[in-house]
């Protein structure tokens, strides 16, 4: 199974993009656990954040037990751990260890070079860029195999297909 993990600043099309490849591929979508989460609740703090983590990991790893050739994760844990660093200013240990153990074959990094969309669950209209640059940064950091992905909806799509085949 070749699983891969879309990245990037929240409005930039991470969710549409897992959803497009997973149904292109018939691969596995795993969904943001946090999304959920913050449909049901108003607030969270930084210590939901750890759940976040936990709940999202064990998601992906449960999804990876099918036989499926193709798994999108709709977010990771390096999208929480660079929330809790932007967000909080600091990164609990667990995050910083689930973070640190991820095991993708690659990333797909969404670029903020489309319009910003408001939901209830958005919190970063001005600063998406800044944002692009933690994830660029830490993965670059860590030597993670991974490329931009910009450009219109067809554009993203295809140059996603072909990073990943």
């Amino acid at each position: 199974m070749k699983k891969i993990s879309i990245v990037g600043p929240e409005s930039s099309g991470k969710t549409t993009l897992a959803i497009f490849l997973s149904k292109i591929l018939k691969g596995i979508y795993v969904n943001e656990y946090a999304r959920d989460y913050l449909n049901k609740h108003k607030t969270y703090t930084i210590n939901d954040l750890d759940i976040f983590a936990f709940k999202q990991n064990q998601s992906i790893n449960n999804a990876s037990k099918t036989k499926n050739n193709f798994l999108f994760a709709d977010t990771s844990v390096i999208v929480i751990e660079i929330w809790s660093m932007l967000k909080y200013k600091k990164l609990s240990k667990s995050i910083k260890k689930l973070s640190e153990k991820e095991n993708f074959d690659c990333y797909l990094l969404c670029k903020p070079d489309i319009p910003w969309k408001w939901d209830k669950q958005r919190e970063n209209p001005n600063d998406r860029i800044k944002i692009y640059n933690a994830y660029k940064n830490l993965l670059s950091t860590r030597n993670y195999n991974y490329t931009v992905i910009d450009g219109k909806l067809n554009q993203r799509i295809k140059s996603s297909l072909n990073f990943i085949i």
